[in-house]
């Protein structure tokens, strides 16, 4: 059966911003975020931190990054997503990292040079999907 993340009367809201929700879902112990439209620099540093603030308050091990909606990223943002902010996120506990790719072909190009970083420096664990049923679905299983 195939199921969505949804944020129920249980979770706890991290950050509500026109760009992103960020919330602690106790059900499945997965720590989620919702992205949607464009981020500059500074607002994708702020979230990565607020994200590090909540991973390490719940004990979070699972990650969903929901970018089917985000538009492209800049470069300063790229490079911190793939570098800082996720050695940070292994630093902090978490094992098990899903995202799903966005549905615009430019911001998909982003997260395309995100996913080859990552993998070049051999530091995360972080499986990309192109469903969120699926994102979502593996991580309960792990």
């Amino acid at each position: 059966m195939e199921s969505e993340p949804v944020i129920s009367n249980k979770s706890r809201v991290y950050l509500d911003k026109p760009y992103v929700k960020v919330f602690w879902s106790p059900e499945d112990s997965i720590l989620m975020s919702k992205w949607s439209g464009f981020c500059t620099f500074e607002e994708i540093k702020a979230v990565g931190d607020r994200i590090l603030d909540a991973v390490t308050f719940e004990g979070a091990q699972k990650v969903l990054y929901d970018a089917r909606q985000i538009e492209v990223l800049d470069d300063n943002s790229q490079r911190y997503i793939s570098g800082t902010f996720t050695q940070e996120m292994i630093s902090s506990g978490v094992k098990f990292a899903a995202a799903v790719f966005p549905d615009d072909i430019f911001a998909k190009f982003s997260i395309d040079d995100i996913q080859r970083d990552i993998q070049e420096r051999r530091i995360s664990n972080v499986t990309y999907f192109q469903s969120i049923s699926n994102a979502f679905n593996w991580l309960k299983h792990k």
